[in-house]
């Protein structure tokens, strides 16, 4: 299932419920990576595996205690824009902007909500 740029993406759970009884459901889920050349080979490995294999949805997990979670939002950015359902993982610990950790939650899921994520 594909998106496009723009768009909002579809719920997962609607999918699902269009496609039971239709085969065998796939999603793919990544981590960030540590290196900017880690970024790269993910983007191109994100996108062959969307080509050749039609996720359902695609994952981006967040980095434990938000070690990674500029990063994570940026590949799931990227993934809606690049035509994958995204779904991201949103731990909420160590989180803080200005040391007020309910903004900085507030603000992630504007910040998804804002780039067309509509599965967290």
């Amino acid at each position: 299932m594909t998106t496009t740029n723009g768009t909002p993406d579809p719920k997962i759970i609607d999918l699902i419920n269009e496609k039971k009884g239709n085969g065998i459901l796939t999603s793919l889920e990544y981590f960030p990576p540590r290196t900017e050349t880690g970024v790269k080979n993910l983007n191109s490995r994100m996108d062959r595996m969307r080509d050749n294999l039609n996720p359902l949805f695609t994952d981006m997990t967040w980095g434990a205690g938000g070690s990674t979670a500029d990063l994570s939002m940026e590949l799931a950015l990227r993934a809606h824009s690049t035509g994958h359902v995204a779904n991201l993982h949103l731990t909420c610990t160590n989180m803080s902007k200005n040391g007020d950790p309910i903004a900085a939650v507030h603000e992630a899921l504007k910040t998804a909500l804002d780039g067309g994520i509509r599965n967290i």
